[in-house]
């Protein structure tokens, strides 16, 4: 079922409801000296944390890998052959 949906001044075609299956949350104080911490997760169980602000980076990029190979953003079948 193709469902057109009026979006402000745009108009968008949706043929499925869509939800969020993966969430990325930060915490950065403005102080350098302030602990800097993000926690990562996903619907299918991934589930990462960073306490560090070294270790946001690694967690942000681990994050947006993870989109890549996650098992809800590419349904079996759902690739053409």
């Amino acid at each position: 079922m193709n469902v057109s949906a009026r979006n402000g001044d745009r108009q968008t075609s949706v043929s499925a409801p869509r939800h969020a299956v993966r969430w990325l949350h930060i915490v950065a104080p403005p102080a350098p000296s302030a602990p800097a911490s993000a926690r990562s997760w996903c619907q299918c169980g991934f589930e990462r944390t960073a306490r560090d602000r070294a270790g946001v980076p690694a967690l942000i990029a681990a994050h947006t890998a993870h989109a890549a190979v996650c098992p809800l953003s590419h349904p079996e079948g759902s690739k053409a052959a």
